[in-house]
């Protein structure tokens, strides 16, 4: 799988240096440079993880030197080839978003982005919610504990995603006087199937999600309808102040309220996991040292730890639970802090922009949920989830400005 993203990404790259239009070339770098810098400082980590760096190496080298008889040159990667395969599919999942951006400087590619999005999620949760209704178990196993949390994640970015799209429909339908051949049968199904795609991901998430997952996707959701609002109803900086304190009050006091908070690592407190599996990943967070594990070598250092008769699993509990272990504290910290940063920008970018504002505001909220689901289950982390969560990014990044004011 992570061969075909690569050669998909390669292809795509190739098609686009050969067929982007200067001017939408100039826009792109644009819109991109600042996140490509950000984007490469892990995968310059990762490169220094891989490098045979002795004085920073990880303790297991000295423990096989000492086996073997012989010096090796270890390195802060305890699995050479775990780690270059997670450089490669990290960069291919950049590469995607660059594609979803180039693509989406046009209006009209970035509709149609948004609505092959919209598609793609709402499959997804329809066939989690026919799984669990049908009694099926495939998906409830320890083993399947990744791609059930990439079906949930990408469920609920299918909910924001949804509502972005009927947010277009209604603004096209709103500027359709000055376009007479639009007709209203040709905003209306968009309109429902925009709603449709909506209801079937939020039953979704009711019926297969715990309370935790629809607050995390609820805080997505409210973010891109409290732009809306404040667009509508055209708040100033007192009555955007008025939607944000509360609502930033009620996830401090969600998070203030949890049980584990003051027992458990940070990065395993909203673990919704077996307590097992959580053991194991806090007695490897114990021992990891602040220059990680090295990328990708979750699945290597696990049996290390796991007792016998601790479940069977090559995935840790959450997405930030596996990057604190593989790249380190500083580095997941550093990550946690850039996406911050990204959702102010876009959030910022759809107050300021014009009539296609929900694309920036739905990047926004699918980092919310995304940020918060990471510190619930590891489905960040997932092949599928990462080509959607990319794929919007890129939607989001290419609209947070006009080309007409460019």
């Amino acid at each position: 799988m992570h061969a075909i993203v690569a050669s998909f990404a390669a292809a795509g790259i190739g098609v686009l240096a050969l067929t982007i239009r200067p001017g939408e070339n100039q826009f792109l770098i644009s819109v991109i440079r600042p996140s490509a810098a950000l984007a490469a400082i892990p995968a310059l980590w990762i490169v220094v993880q891989i490098l045979p760096l002795r004085p920073i190496a990880h303790p297991i080298w000295n423990s096989a030197a000492g086996a073997l008889g012989h010096p090796l040159a270890g390195s802060i990667s305890i699995d050479f080839g775990a780690s270059v395969m997670a450089l490669g599919l990290y960069l291919s999942i950049i590469a995607i978003a660059l594609l979803s951006a180039a693509v989406a400087v046009d209006r009209q590619r970035a509709s149609w982005i948004l609505f092959t999005l919209m598609a793609a999620t709402s499959l997804i949760a329809a066939i989690l919610l026919f799984h669990d209704l049908a009694g099926l178990t495939f998906l409830n196993d320890i083993g399947a504990l990744s791609e059930r949390a990439q079906a949930v994640d990408c469920t609920a970015i299918g909910t924001i995603i949804a509502t972005a799209a009927g947010f277009r429909t209604l603004e096209r339908h709103e500027s359709r006087r000055a376009n007479a051949g639009k007709s209203a049968p040709a905003l209306l199904w968009p309109f429902i199937a925009s709603y449709a795609t909506l209801g079937v991901c939020l039953t979704s998430l009711a019926v297969t999600s715990s309370g935790a997952a629809m607050i995390a996707t609820g805080y997505g959701f409210g973010a891109l309808l409290a732009v809306a609002a404040i667009r509508r109803l055209g708040f100033g900086p007192w009555g955007i102040a008025a939607i944000a304190v509360p609502a930033i009050g009620l996830a401090v006091l969600l998070i203030a309220s949890e049980p584990g908070l003051r027992t458990k690592d940070a990065v395993l407190t909203f673990a919704r996991s077996p307590t097992a599996l959580t053991s194991v990943s806090k007695r490897v967070l114990d021992d990891a040292p602040w220059t990680g594990t090295g990328a990708g070598t979750f699945a290597a250092i696990m049996p290390i730890y796991r007792d016998i008769d601790d479940p069977e699993t090559s995935t840790a509990p959450t997405a930030v639970a596996a990057l604190s272990i593989e790249l380190g504290r500083p580095m997941l910290w550093l990550i946690v802090a850039v996406i911050v940063g990204a959702i102010v920008m876009l959030l910022r970018a759809s107050l300021l922009r014009g009539r296609d504002f929900f694309y920036p505001a739905a990047g926004a909220g699918c980092l919310i949920t995304l940020l918060s689901l990471s510190f619930m289950n590891p489905g960040i982390l997932g092949t599928a989830a990462s080509l959607i969560a990319a794929a919007v990014l890129g939607l989001a990044l290419a609209q947070s400005k006009s080309r007409a004011i460019q």
